[in-house]
C-alpha cells in the first residue's frame, strides 16, 4: 500500500472506487446506504444505549452515502474532462506526464475497458492504470511520457515483477518514445505488450477515426503493420495471455474490443 493510501480515512477508501465505476453503481450504493440509515433507528427497541448507537449509525450510513455520491460526481466530471481533452489533443507530446496518463486512460475507456487510475505522485509498484476488459481480463499498465529517452529493460523488468502480485492477466507498457532492442527482446514471449509512440499514434488515430495515421511519419516497423481483415484498421502486435497459445505473438486489431480481428504474425503487410 502506498503512503498516501495509508493516510486516507475509511470513508475515503470506501468511496473513492466509485469514481471509476459507472455512475449508476454509485447512485445505487448511496441509495442503499441512505435507506439503511433511515431504517436503522427503527430497530431501537431496547436500552437507551442501543437507541443512541442506532441513531449514531444512521449518521454514519448517511455520511458514507454522501461520500459515495461526491466520489461518483467527481468521477463523472473527471471523465468528461478527459473525454474533451482526448478529442482536442492532436499531439500527445504536448501533455504533462499526469495528463498523458489520463489520456491513455481515456483511450482504453473508449475501447471498452473499465479503467481505474493508480498513478499520480505516489504510483503503486509502477502501475499507473488497472484495466478490465469486457471479457473480464485484467491488465496493468505503466505509462512513460518520455520525449527523448528510450525505454530500456529495467522498467519492463520491474513491471513484469509485480504482475503476479497484482494477479493480473497481462501487462502493458506504453511510452511516447521508443523501446531499446534489449527491451523488445525481454518482452518477447511474455504477457507483456509494448506500445511505443508511433504505434500509440496509430491506435489512437484508429479510435478517433481520423486520418492522422497517414499524416504522421512512421518507422518501418509501425508502417508495415497489416490491416485488420474485418474492419480495415491498422493492427498491433500483441501477446496471447491465455489458452494453448499463451505467450505467442499475433496481430490484433487496434480497435479491440470493438473489433476482434486477428492475423498470425507470419502474415505479410497488406
Amino acid at each position: 500500500m502506498s503512503p498516501s493510501r495509508s493516510r486516507k480515512s475509511i470513508v475515503e477508501l470506501y468511496a473513492e472506487p466509485f469514481a471509476d465505476l459507472p455512475p449508476v453503481a454509485g447512485v445505487i450504493a448511496a441509495g442503499v446506504l441512505g435507506v439503511a440509515g433511515w431504517v436503522a433507528p427503527l430497530f431501537g427497541e431496547g436500552s437507551t444505549m442501543t437507541v443512541i448507537w442506532l441513531q449514531f449509525a444512521r449518521w454514519i450510513f448517511w455520511l458514507f452515502a454522501f461520500a459515495v455520491l461526491v466520489s461518483t460526481g467527481a468521477g463523472v466530471l473527471r471523465r468528461a474532462l478527459d473525454h474533451r481533452k482526448f478529442d482536442s489533443t492532436e499531439d500527445a507530446s504536448s501533455l504533462t506526464w499526469s495528463q498523458f496518463e489520463r489520456y491513455i486512460g481515456e483511450f482504453y475507456r473508449r475501447r471498452g475497458f473499465t479503467v481505474t487510475p493508480r498513478g499520480g505522485a505516489t504510483s503503486d509498484g509502477g502501475v499507473d492504470l488497472n484495466l478490465v476488459s469486457a471479457s473480464g481480463d485484467r491488465l496493468i499498465v505503466q505509462c512513460k511520457h518520455w520525449k527523448n529517452r528510450h525505454v530500456g529493460v529495467r522498467p519492463l523488468r520491474e513491471l513484469w515483477g509485480v504482475l503476479s502480485d497484482e494477479k493480473a492477466d497481462g501487462a502493458v507498457f506504453i511510452t511516447s518514445d521508443t523501446f531499446t532492442p534489449d527491451a523488445i527482446a525481454f518482452a518477447a514471449g511474455k504477457r507483456l505488450e509494448l506500445i511505443d509512440g508511433p504505434t500509440l499514434r496509430t491506435m489512437i488515430a484508429a479510435v478517433k477515426g481520423s486520418d492522422a495515421v497517414e499524416a504522421t511519419p512512421m518507422p518501418a516497423a509501425a508502417s508495415e503493420a497489416p490491416r485488420c481483415p474485418h474492419c480495415g484498421s491498422p493492427m498491433v502486435l500483441r501477446t496471447a495471455t491465455r489458452g494453448p497459445k499463451a505467450g505467442d505473438k499475433f496481430w490484433g486489431c487496434s480497435t479491440y474490443p470493438s473489433c476482434r480481428g486477428t492475423r498470425p504474425v507470419s502474415d505479410s503487410p497488406m
